[in-house]
């Protein structure tokens, strides 16, 4: 993972409003670089508390108009660069803060990189309670299992940063997660969905001994 810091923060150029997600990568990235030529923002709680530590100032979204780099990790990403951002939980959060951004740039293993997105990992939609029922029901219908996800630490379901459950939603194949997503994300009650369609602008892939950068634009 070196080799991928390294590559990612010749990205990040001085005066440049720049936003972090989620994750250890991210963590090892802001470690590293020199946060006090740029505006430094994030969708993770996580994060910025690591940045607080750091002494970094952390600017609010409603105080930005664009980033100009956005980097973050997911759980599994296409040939297109269509990427589900389900196990973190703030998928709703991540969005916004990517869809102010010049260039979302996600890091991962080369081996989340496949031709179809992996159908181990789910697609998470964040739900009010009172709709829950009805949005499970929808998942059945569509041919999947839905679960509201229950909290490891403590009783009662994982809540977001918004207040609000989460539903993982499995299916045999993601051959068909365009519409599926599209009937689930319209349905009253659904705020957000961990699948992020035509978003990433950049990959940065780590191999064993190497850095495999790869633009949207180029496919």
């Amino acid at each position: 993972m070196e080799q991928l810091i390294e590559t990612a923060s010749k990205m990040i150029e001085p005066n440049m409003t720049v936003s972090f997600g989620g994750g250890r990568t991210v963590s090892r990235l802001i470690k590293t670089i020199d946060t006090s030529k740029i505006s430094v923002a994030s969708p993770s709680e996580q994060t910025r508390n690591l940045c607080q530590s750091l002494n970094i100032p952390i600017v609010p979204l409603e105080q930005v108009k664009q980033f100009d780099l956005a980097f973050d990790g997911c759980d599994s990403i296409d040939h297109q660069l269509n990427v589900l951002k389900s196990n973190g939980g703030i998928h709703t959060f991540e969005r916004l803060y990517a869809n102010l951004s010049k260039r979302y740039i996600i890091m991962a293993p080369e081996a989340r990189f496949t031709e179809k997105l992996n159908p181990e990992v789910q697609l998470t939609l964040e739900v009010l309670d009172l709709a829950m029922p009805q949005i499970i029901s929808e998942v059945e219908t569509l041919g999947g299992k839905a679960e509201i996800r229950q909290s490891q630490n403590m009783a009662g379901m994982v809540r977001t940063p918004n207040g609000n459950g989460l539903i993982d939603c499995h299916f045999g194949n993601w051959d068909n997660i365009d519409t599926i997503d599209s009937k689930l994300s319209q349905m009253t009650g659904v705020l957000g969905t961990s699948y992020f369609k035509n978003v990433v602008t950049d990959t940065l892939l780590a191999t064993n001994d190497d850095v495999k950068h790869i633009r949207k634009e180029d496919l």
